[in-house]
């Protein structure tokens, strides 16, 4: 009698994993269960590649020198500190790339995105960018880190596990003294519901529930409510000199 999971039945089960975690990469609402089944569909896509290339000496080899290398680079224990200033220009530039995406409240990726998971789907970008093309393990991790603890913009704007400090307060962003502000720094409102990010020369940018989108705005901000309301100024710990 056949076996049910026969090496076709398995191989093609393993080639319908590539369209699955590319689904559940782009799917807006990543919680806690869509990153256990990304992480899942990743470690047996990698899994069932070097079952199946198995009897190919050369493949066999080829993939555990890449596994066992990106492992090792991974992990290795270095704490070599990412340049600030870079990483600011980095964070920036990655928020930029999602102007126009579509807000949905707990969205985090570019089919739609929240506030909080904006200002923090952009570092996670920027770290990950870093990490790999700098070879710095440690933002790598860093980057892991922030996308495995999902977060609130309350909770970024109250130290969020020590990953941002207090900057200031300000009744509201167009009376605020900008020169305490780097780029990359993140307003809070001061109820917790709201959180955008700062870009430099008086720009902010936020996936803004109001247009509906990601958006860029600029000082002096009238018609957005969120520039008449008191803010707590708060910056990454990683970004900070």
């Amino acid at each position: 009698m056949r076996p049910y999971l026969s090496r076709p039945r398995l191989f093609r089960i393993w080639l319908g994993l590539f369209p699955t975690l590319v689904v559940l990469w782009y799917f807006p609402y990543i919680d806690f269960p869509v990153r256990v089944l990304t992480w899942a569909a990743g470690f047996f896509l990698l899994t069932g590649a070097l079952v199946f290339a198995w009897k190919f000496s050369f493949a066999r080899w080829l993939l555990i020198a890449i596994y066992s290398l990106s492992a090792l680079f991974v992990i290795w224990p270095t704490h070599r500190p990412s340049d600030p200033a870079m990483l600011r220009a980095n964070y920036c530039q990655a928020l930029k790339s999602y102007l126009g995406c579509r807000y949905i409240w707990g969205g985090e990726s570019y089919t739609g995105i929240d506030c909080s998971g904006f200002v923090r789907k952009g570092l996670e970008d920027a770290l990950a960018r870093r990490g790999f093309c700098s070879l710095e393990p440690n933002a790598l991790r860093q980057s892991i880190s922030l996308y495995w603890h999902d977060t609130n913009a309350r909770v970024i704007g109250s130290g969020y596990a020590g990953r941002t400090k207090f900057i200031t307060n300000c009744s509201n962003l167009n009376v605020l003294d900008y020169s305490l502000l780097q780029p990359g720094d993140l307003a809070v409102t001061s109820g917790g519901d709201h959180v955008m990010a700062y870009l430099g020369d008086k720009t902010w940018i936020a996936a803004d529930p109001g247009p509906g989108k990601v958006t860029e705005f600029h000082i002096p901000e009238e018609k957005d409510p969120y520039f008449s309301t008191e803010m707590r100024i708060v910056r990454w710990t990683i970004l900070s000199d």
